[in-house]
C-alpha cells in the first residue's frame, strides 16, 4: 500500500498575495482574494513572519524565497492545468489543484486559522493516491 507523508505550508492570504506579487503574478485562479492595498507596516510584518518561519531569507531591501515554496508559487501562478476536488467526508470542503507535468500543488482553506491556506506539493503518483483517498468525484 502506498503511503504519503504530507509536506504542507501554511500561508495567510496576505502572505500569499505579497509573495505572488513579488514574482509578478497579479491573479490566481481558484482562490478568491479581494483586492487589497497593503500598508508598509503590513508588508513588513508579513515579511518578518515569513522570515521567522524560514520561508524567506531577507537581506537589505531584497529577499529570496525558500526553494520548495518558490516552486509551489510558480506552479500556482502558471499552472498547465487546474482541477477542483471535493472531499469524500465533507462535501463543503474543496481542494483547488494546480498542475504541471510531474507535480501538483493542492490548496485548501485551513480552518484552524483565519484567512489561511494550506499548500501541499505532490508528485503525480502521490496525487493519484491522495485523490483516490480524498476526492469524491474520481
Amino acid at each position: 500500500m502506498a503511503e504519503m507523508i504530507e509536506r504542507a505550508i501554511l500561508l495567510s492570504f496576505d502572505e500569499l498575495r505579497i509573495l505572488l506579487y513579488s514574482m509578478g503574478v497579479r491573479t490566481l485562479e481558484g482562490i478568491y482574494m479581494p483586492e487589497k492595498q497593503f500598508s508598509e507596516m503590513e508588508v513588513i510584518q508579513a515579511l518578518r513572519h515569513l522570515s521567522g518561519n524560514g520561508f524567506i531569507l531577507a537581506e537589505n531591501k531584497q529577499f529570496s524565497i525558500r526553494e520548495d515554496l518558490l516552486c509551489m508559487l510558480e506552479i500556482m501562478g502558471h499552472p498547465a492545468g487546474t482541477l477542483v476536488c471535493s472531499s469524500k467526508d465533507d462535501s463543503t470542503r474543496e481542494y483547488f489543484c494546480y498542475m504541471v507535468p510531474d507535480r501538483v500543488v493542492v490548496s485548501q482553506r485551513y480552518w484552524k486559522k483565519k484567512d489561511t491556506l494550506k499548500l501541499t506539493m505532490l508528485t503525480e503518483e502521490e496525487f493519484k493516491v491522495w485523490r483516490s483517498q480524498t476526492d469524491d468525484h474520481n
